[in-house]
């Protein structure tokens, strides 16, 4: 055992991959592909991605176009990313959660930006 992580006092943080910080906030999005097009409402959004509640199990590693509708903006958010990790439904309920990482945000960065000021920031 490592004597500086005997002495913390801190509990031990979790893998923590994220590159931005994450807010609560509910909107439509679409994950699309040439082959599908899967509708969500997200339970959290941020710069770098988000995460999104599903009917269908999606593999981590599939890409993406993104869509978001950020209520009240006059036009989606558009990006590309990627499935970066996947979670299925517990306790009964029926909806799957699938983690997406941006590569790039194509149209609305700023917006998204401003947009997320105003939103409750989730715990680190």
């Amino acid at each position: 055992m490592h004597s500086n992580l005997a002495a913390s006092s801190k509990p031990p943080m979790r893998d923590e991959r994220r590159r931005s910080r994450r807010y609560a906030v509910k909107c439509d999005c679409w994950l699309e592909r040439d082959d599908a097009t899967i509708y969500g409402t997200t339970a959290d959004v941020g710069m770098g991605g988000l995460f999104l509640r599903t009917a269908i199990p999606l593999k981590p590693g599939k890409q993406f176009d993104v869509r978001l509708q950020i209520n009240g903006a006059p036009g989606p958010v558009l990006a590309r990313g990627f499935i970066a990790r996947s979670i299925q439904a517990r306790g009964g309920a029926a909806r799957y959660g699938v983690g997406v990482a941006f590569t790039s945000i194509e149209k609305g960065r700023e917006q998204l930006g401003y947009f997320l000021q105003g939103g409750p920031a989730l715990p680190s």
